[in-house]
This record gives structure tokens, C-alpha cells and sequence, in this order.
């Protein structure tokens, strides 16, 4: 294993959420790496009881549950007494529901002190259960049975609650969706979002890093190894095809990456597993989502309360919390689930003390409401904390009512080619015609890589910029404050000589000391052009000809602070983050032919505005 994939992966289970009980052993230095070894956080005192006591001896019983299709499941539970009945707080996870997998198991112990039995159980095609991993499209179907096993056991008195995150805490909504009769509840933190807009494609950009490490690494599936693996990403750049990357890079034939493959359009697969206003519609029981505008699946986590918030019978039975947070640590409000102590450093980021949250405890709460008929929560649907204020705010939708559409407009002198050219934000539209080119060769991308930090993490980008494949533009030193809460979106007047190529984009607050702080949930925003009139056709364009574009940078809440600026970068690759477009047009996952070097040209004149999309608040009303 080379340093560099231990760094890819680490990165990957930090943005993915996967970093519970996770150990990695790095062959060449014979030392266990962890999340800390790469992205060091700063730790104090918490003021939250940690939840692990090793004198508290958990016995699970385990046992197996066949579902309606004949298919069993490895379940193991955690009763409060022999005697009684209790409700149930249950987690159905793909990744291994032993004490050394990556799961909330850790937590069964607080939940019995607090009289609620707890269950966890391998999901289909993981683990100990029976049948095929069928990422999320019968979770619906195995949750319902799940839950309406355990409604009749002895220990159970009927009501039960989910517990998860990332995978665990979106398949809750699927669970819901279906209605079974005794679940009461769900916390579906840090969610997937849309197919197609979310992993595995970005925009249509397929996200390789994650699809490789995800199914060969993160799934706990049982996968014969049929070749040597080449787990370092920089020999994945000029293997061919991108269908047979996963037996070249893990040694493993895995049918799930093939499958997704397999559908590089938002067809019938992904319209299955998809949420419609009629699926929100019937969420009957109320939600709990904790997210962080530093969480790979924020959006999603947004999106979903969003979504129940409009169309659910008892809206108001949705919560959602946002701050300053990872996919990792979001659902315990900035804590370390593993010490209970307060991380007060995100990536370069230092983390103010007033944003943690007692995320268990919050959840103990609103399970006490939702399972034992205790007080309602005192809370407003949604609270969200703005970086650079350092400040909270509550309000019953997101993003806020009074937010107000501004942008920011590109423009150069002709030349905005890396951090010293003379790209240009500016508030008013450009009076002059002017465009920015590069070229983007497919062979030497843009790697998603730098100094051993977490890219989905807000980390000074500075060291990206000195290349000549990178548009910058960046503002005038700010004179007040700027608060800017909702979606970021970046619309670019484009052409180029391929006919199909991406275009990725990076925006940064500008500190005083000149560092290019990154912004936004994901590692950056992308748009595979092929999809740029939607994920459900391939359309090729015509070399030279110009192009609107949009790019969605999900949401951000951020104050620029005075004396900062707003900077924005432009390129075409961000690898293995996504894979790299070849730029022939051909299907991705099949392509055989040489990758082309396109010629890129952003356009910025009165008729053809490239600008940036703001929602911005002008009086921000804080929390007292």
C-alpha cells in the first residue's frame, strides 16, 4: 500500500462518513493509520459524558430473520431486562455489524441505561445475511419485515426507532417510505442525495475514488480476489476501460461498481431508488437529520428535509440541524464519538466553541418524545450555524425567507490563468467582451490530493492555483460583511474543441493573510458537459460552439468578514475524485481511445455573463 492511497482512503472514509472503528495499516511504515494521523483535530474538554464505559459488559444475542422473500438476515440485539417489554432502537448497516465494523453498536450500552433495547443487523448481500447487496432498492421491503420482526418479540413493546448516518441514515427513508406499522421514528443524519446529482455521479462526473473505495473497501461483502491489486490511484489515471478499473485497482470483480456503470443516465435504476413529492408524502413520523456544511452528503441531508418539510402530513415533525461539521462527526454536533470531546479544528478551519451541540443527547430527547411519549422538543424545524459569524440561527425553513438572489460576475483582462493572472470578481456586469482559455489535458489532471489534508474539508486550496489549466478570478477587498446562506450556483458561458469534457469549479474565502480557504460540502462542484441539459440523456456538444452551463456548489452558510475576498477557480479534471473526462465522447465506462487535449474558453461580456449566484442576507438576525 503506497502513502498516497492511505491518504486517498483515509480522505475518502473521512468524507463519506466511514471513520467509526476504522483502522487502516499503512505496509510500508508498519503503523496503524487513523482519521488523526492525516488531518490532526484538536481536542478538549467535553461537555457531554463520554458514552463508552468498559465495565459495562454488553452480551448480544444473535440470530436470523427471514424476510418475505425468503431471504434471512443476521440480526443481533440488546435487550434491557429479562423481563419486560421496551421500545427498540435499530441501525440496519452494510458495513459489518460486529464491535470492530463501522456502526453505532457503540452506542447500545447508553441506550439500554436509558431503557431502550437495541438492534443491528447486516444488511441483504452484507455481512452475515443472505442474498445480493442491492444499494438501497430493497431496503424499503427488508427494513419493513425487520421492523415488524421486532415488534413481536417479548422485549419489544412495539416502538421502534432508527439510529445512522451516510448509507445507514438514508436507507431510513427508504424504511419510512414503505410504512411499517411500528416504526415511530428516524434520524436519517448526513443523507445521499439525488441519483445523478450525488454519488456515484457527480453531475454526471462519475466519482471514481469513491465507487472503488466504497464497494472494495467500505462494504462488508464477500468478494474472491481474481488478480493483483494496484490500490494507488496515479496507475488507475491511464487504465482502459473504466469498467474494469475495479479488478485492476482491487483485484476483485465487483458486480455493484459494473452496475452503476451500467447506468450512466438517470433511468429506471436510479428512478427506483429516487424520492418523489408522493414519497415524502407518505412520511408520517417524524425525523431528526444532523449535518455539517463541511459533510460530503450535505446536500442530500438538506434536499430529504426539505422534501419532508413540503409535503409530509405533520411537517412540522422534521428537524434539522447544520454546523460546522464533518459527515463523521455531525450526528454527535461536533464531538468525537470515540472520546466525547469537542473537535475544535475542521480541516484549517478553527471551530468556535459556541457551535457544538450535545448531538446524543439532543437525539436522546427527541427519542424520548417520539418512543416514550415525553415532552415535545422545544425546537424550531431548523438550526444552522454561519462560519465566519460564528453565530446560530433558527428558522422554520431553509435556506431563510429574506435571503435575496445577488451575483458576481467574471471578468478579466484576457488572462485569468492561474492565482497570478488578472481574473476578476466584480458586483456589476462586465461593459467589455472578454474570454479566459486553457487547455485541459486528460493525462495530467488536476489531482484531488494536496499536503495530506481532507480536500472535503475548508483547507487553504493556494498550492492548486499556480497552474496554467486554472482560471482564477478573485474580488476587491470586501468593505462590510457579506452573509451568504443557501446554494451556490455558477453559471459559465463555455465552449471548447471536444465534445464533451467537464468543468469543475473551487470557491474560497480570502483571508487576511492571503490563505484560499475552501467552501462548500463536497470536495469541489462539476458538471460532465454531456448532462448539461439534464442527467436523463447524453448530449455530445459541437466543438467551438458556446454553451450556458450550471454548476450547483449545494449550500453554504458563511460570512466574508471585511478586508477578506471572494475568490472562484476554474479547471477541467479534479482526479480520482471524479474520473478523468477523456474528452472523445464515447461511453465512459467502456471507452478505448486516446484521451484528446481540449482547448477550454470562458466567456464574460454584457451578452455572455459568467457569473456567481448568491442568496445573500443583508441584516442577518442571529440566536440571542
Amino acid at each position: 500500500m503506497t502513502h498516497s492511497f492511505s491518504i486517498l482512503v483515509v480522505e475518502f472514509f473521512v468524507l463519506f462518513g466511514l471513520t467509526r472503528h476504522l483502522q487502516l495499516f499503512d505496509h510500508e511504515t508498519g503503523k496503524i493509520l487513523t482519521t488523526d494521523c492525516l488531518d490532526p483535530t484538536q481536542l478538549e474538554t467535553s461537555i457531554i459524558p463520554s458514552i463508552t464505559n468498559d465495565n459495562d459488559i454488553v452480551i448480544f444475542e444473535t440470530t436470523r430473520v427471514r424476510l418475505r422473500d425468503g431471504v434471512e438476515l443476521a440480526v443481533d440485539y440488546l435487550v434491557v431486562s429479562n423481563t419486560g417489554r421496551f421500545p427498540v432502537i435499530l441501525e440496519l448497516t452494510p458495513y459489518g455489524r460486529g464491535p470492530d465494523r463501522i456502526n453505532y453498536r457503540y452506542e447500545a450500552s447508553y441506550w439500554r441505561k436509558h431503557g431502550y433495547a437495541f438492534v443491528i443487523a447486516d444488511c441483504r448481500g452484507t455481512g452475515d445475511s443472505d442474498g445480493e447487496m442491492a444499494y438501497f432498492s430493497r431496503e424499503g421491503q427488508d427494513g419493513y419485515d425487520l421492523i415488524e420482526w421486532i415488534a413481536s418479540q417479548t422485549w419489544s413493546n412495539g416502538r421502534i426507532g432508527m439510529r445512522g448516518s451516510s448509507y445507514t441514515g438514508t436507507n431510513q427513508w427508504f424504511i419510512a417510505r414503505e410504512q411499517p406499522p411500528h416504526l415511530s421514528c428516524i434520524t436519517p443524519s448526513a443523507t445521499l442525495g439525488r441519483p445523478m446529482q450525488d454519488v456515484p455521479y457527480f453531475d454526471g462526473a462519475f466519482a471514481v475514488a469513491w465507487a472503488i473505495n466504497w464497494i472494495g473497501l467500505a462494504l462488508n461483502i464477500k468478494v474472491l480476489i481474481v488478480n493483483q491489486s494496484h490500490p494507488d490511484p496515479m496507475t488507475w489515471l491511464n487504465h482502459r476501460p473504466l469498467r474494469t478499473l475495479d479488478v485492476y485497482a482491487t483485484g476483485k470483480k465487483l458486480l455493484l461498481y459494473r452496475t452503476l456503470l451500467d447506468h450512466p443516465t438517470y433511468d429506471h435504476f436510479w428512478h427506483s431508488i429516487d424520492f418523489s413529492p408522493y414519497d415524502f408524502a407518505r412520511i408520517k413520523i417524524p425525523s431528526l437529520a444532523f449535518t455539517g456544511w463541511f459533510d460530503g452528503t450535505m446536500y442530500g441531508t438538506i434536499w430529504r428535509f426539505q422534501g419532508a418539510r413540503s409535503y409530509a402530513p405533520i411537517s412540522d415533525d422534521h428537524f434539522l440541524i447544520i454546523g460546522p461539521y464533518t459527515h463523521s462527526n455531525a450526528p454527535d454536533g461536533g464531538y468525537d464519538f470515540r472520546t466525547g470531546k469537542a473537535i475544535r479544528t475542521v480541516g484549517d478551519l478553527p471551530v468556535a466553541k459556541n457551535s457544538l451541540l450535545p448531538g446524543l443527547n439532543m437525539t436522546h430527547e427527541f427519542f424520548e418524545w417520539c418512543l416514550k411519549d415525553d415532552r415535545r422538543p422545544v425546537w424550531k424545524p431548523v438550526k444552522f450555524y454561519i462560519t465566519g459569524s460564528d453565530r446560530w440561527m433558527t428558522r422554520n425553513v431553509f435556506p431563510p425567507p429574506e435571503a435575496r438572489e445577488v451575483s458576481l460576475f467574471l471578468a478579466s483582462n484576457g488572462y485569468a490563468n492561474s492565482i497570478v493572472g488578472n481574473g476578476r470578481l466584480q458586483w456589476d456586469m462586465p461593459s467589455t467582451a472578454a474570454t479566459d482559455s486553457y487547455l485541459y489535458d486528460p493525462t495530467k489532471p488536476v489531482m484531488s490530493t494536496i499536503n495530506n489534508k481532507s480536500i472535503g474539508l475548508p483547507i487553504d486550496i493556494n498550492p492548486y492555483l499556480d497552474r496554467d489549466d486554472i482560471l482564477v478570478y478573485t474580488s476587491e477587498l470586501l468593505n462590510k460583511s457579506i452573509t451568504v446562506i443557501g446554494d451556490i450556483v455558477v453559471e459559465l458561458m463555455i465552449s471548447s474543441t471536444a465534445c464533451d469534457t467537464d468543468f469543475v469549479i473551487e470557491l474560497m474565502d480570502v483571508m487576511t493573510d492571503g490563505r484560499s480557504i475552501k467552501l462548500g460540502s463536497k470536495a469541489a462542484g462539476q458538471l460532465r458537459a454531456r448532462y448539461r441539459d439534464g442527467v436523463n440523456q447524453e448530449i455530445l456538444m459541437l466543438p467551438n460552439q458556446t454553451y450556458l452551463i450550471r454548476i450547483d456548489l449545494h449550500a453554504i452558510g458563511h460570512t466574508f468578514l471585511p478586508q477578506h475576498r471572494i475568490r472562484l477557480a476554474v479547471m477541467s479534471s479534479f482526479f480520482p475524485w471524479i474520473s478523468a473526462n477523456p474528452n472523445t465522447g464515447a461511453p465512459i465506462a467502456s471507452d478505448l481511445q486516446k484521451p484528446i487535449i481540449a482547448n477550454q474558453t470562458i466567456y464574460h461580456a454584457p451578452h455572455q455573463t459568467s457569473r456567481i449566484r448568491l442568496m445573500l442576507i443583508d441584516n442577518p438576525q442571529f440566536d440571542e
